[in-house]
C-alpha cells in the first residue's frame, strides 16, 4: 500500500511540473486573437460585430477585436502596424493595391478554393495571379435615380423592365422633355467621379485597357463617342456646368427638385430615403449604347501575412462570406451583395430599387471590374482622367487630344508598374 501511494505522489508531482510552468498552475491559453482594422460609414461596425459574436460562440478559441479608424487614416494605420511588425489579422479595405504583397492568399486556407471563388458573382476583382487576396464584403453599382414627380408631370415613362431600356438618344430626349414640361431646370446631374464617368465608356464598347491589362486602350472611336456625348450634355445645358466645371454638390442639386435625374450609385438610396421629402423619386435602368454596363465598387475583407493567425483569419472570412451571413450584413447596411444567391435581398427600404442596381451589375461584363480592380493603375491615373475631361468640357482640350494624352499617360504608368 505504501508503494502504491508513493507512485501516486510521484505522478502528481510530475503533472504539477508540466502544468506549473505557465504560472499559477494554469494551462497556457490556446485562444487566438484576430485584430480587425475597420472603418465605418454608418453602422457597419455594429453589424460586423454581431456576426463576429456569433462566430466566437461557435469558436470559443477565437477572440475578434475591432480597431476602428477614420477612413482617411485607414492606409496609414495599417502601414504603421505592418512596419511595427504588428500587422492586423484582417482589415476592411476599398483598395487592395497598396497591400497586395502583404495579403494572405485565402485560397491556401479555405475549405475549397474553387468553390469559394465561384461563390461570388461578377463585380469587384479579388483574384490576382490565381491568388485569392480578399473577399468582397459588399458591392456598389452605378445607376440612375430620377425625379418621379417631374417625370409624371411631363408625361414621360421611364423603363420598367430590362426590355424597355433607353438608348442614349432616347435617354437624352426623355430628359429634354422633362426639362420642358416637368418643371426641371436640368435633365441630369452627374457625379464628378472618374469611376462614374467611365460607365459611359463601357456602354459605348470602350474602356481603359486591353484584355491583358498591359497596354492602354483609351484612344479609340468608342471612347471618343462617349466623351463627345458627355460634352454634348454639358454644351446643351442638360447637365449643369456647376458640378464638373465647379464644385457644386450634385446630391444637393437633385434634392432641390430642379433636376430630372441623378447619375450616381446604389448608396444614394439610403441617403435619399430621409433627405428628400418634397417630391417622389425612384430608380430606373441605365441607358445603353453598344451595350449595357455599370461599374462596380465596394469593400473587401482581407487577411495579412506574418500574423501567426493566417489560417484562423481566412476561416473567419470564409464563414462571414457565406450567403446567409453576408445577407444579414448587406440588408442591415443597405448594400448590394456580390455573393451568389444574394441578388435579391429583403431590405427594410427600397428593395425594388436595389433589385434594379443588382440587375445592372448582372448585365455588366467583367471588363469594368478587372480594369478598376487594377488599383495600382487606376489610383495613379484617375486624377488626370477627371481633370483632363474637365478641360474638354471647358473647351481647352479637344476630344482627340484628350484620348491621345490619356493613352500616353496610361502606357507610361503601366511601364512604371512592371
Amino acid at each position: 500500500m505504501k508503494k502504491m501511494v508513493s507512485w501516486l505522489l510521484m505522478g502528481a508531482l510530475a503533472l504539477g511540473t508540466l502544468t506549473g510552468c505557465s504560472g499559477g498552475g494554469k494551462a497556457e491559453s490556446k485562444e487566438k486573437k484576430l485584430e480587425v482594422v475597420w472603418f465605418s460609414d454608418n453602422k457597419e461596425g455594429e453589424s460586423f460585430m454581431k456576426l463576429a459574436d456569433a462566430y466566437m460562440k461557435e469558436h470559443p478559441d477565437i477572440k475578434i477585436e475591432l480597431i476602428e479608424v477614420p477612413y482617411s487614416d485607414l492606409e496609414s494605420k495599417i502601414k504603421n502596424m505592418i512596419n511595427g511588425k504588428e500587422a492586423p489579422a484582417i482589415a476592411r479595405l476599398t483598395n487592395l493595391g497598396p497591400f497586395q504583397n502583404q495579403l494572405v492568399d485565402l485560397g491556401q486556407y479555405v475549405s475549397n478554393k474553387d468553390e469559394f471563388v465561384n461563390s461570388f458573382g461578377e463585380g469587384l476583382k479579388f483574384v490576382f495571379d490565381d491568388k485569392v487576396l480578399a473577399a468582397p464584403m459588399d458591392v456598389t453599382a452605378n445607376g440612375l435615380i430620377y425625379n418621379k414627380t417631374a417625370f409624371e408631370k411631363a408625361g414621360v415613362a421611364v423603363p420598367q423592365s430590362e426590355d424597355e431600356i433607353w438608348t442614349w438618344d432616347e435617354w437624352k430626349t426623355a430628359m429634354k422633355t422633362v426639362m420642358e414640361k416637368g418643371g426641371c431646370k436640368y435633365g441630369l446631374v452627374y457625379d464628378k467621379s472618374p469611376q462614374r464617368f467611365t460607365t459611359l465608356l463601357y456602354q459605348a464598347g470602350g474602356g481603359l485597357l486591353n484584355k491583358d491589362l498591359n497596354a492602354s486602350d483609351f484612344n479609340t472611336e468608342e471612347n471618343k463617342h462617349a466623351i463627345q456625348f458627355f460634352k454634348d450634355l454639358h454644351d446643351e445645358e442638360i447637365v449643369p456646368s456647376s458640378v464638373w466645371l465647379g464644385s457644386e454638390n450634385p446630391n444637393n442639386l437633385f434634392r432641390t427638385g430642379q433636376v430630372a435625374m441623378h447619375f450616381s450609385g446604389s448608396w444614394m438610396i439610403a441617403n435619399y430615403k430621409d433627405q428628400i421629402t418634397d417630391f417622389d423619386w425612384g430608380v430606373t435602368y441605365l441607358p445603353k449604347e453598344a451595350m449595357r454596363s455599370s461599374v462596380p465598387g465596394g469593400k473587401y475583407l482581407a487577411a495579412f501575412q506574418n500574423t501567426g493567425v493566417e489560417k484562423e483569419a481566412a476561416e473567419f472570412i470564409e464563414w462571414i462570406s457565406k450567403a446567409e451571413n453576408n445577407a444579414k450584413y448587406c440588408e442591415e447596411n443597405s448594400y448590394l451583395s456580390q455573393v451568389k444567391g444574394n441578388e435579391s435581398l429583403n431590405y427594410a427600404f427600397g428593395k425594388e430599387y436595389f433589385n434594379i442596381f443588382s440587375k445592372e451589375l448582372a448585365a455588366t461584363s467583367s471588363r469594368p471590374g478587372s480594369e478598376w480592380g487594377y488599383q495600382a493603375l487606376t489610383g495613379a491615373v484617375q486624377g488626370d482622367l477627371r481633370d483632363k475631361l474637365v478641360e474638354v468640357l471647358a473647351g481647352k482640350l479637344t476630344v482627340d487630344q484628350y484620348t491621345e494624352e490619356m493613352d500616353g499617360l496610361i502606357n507610361e504608368k503601366l511601364k512604371e508598374l512592371k
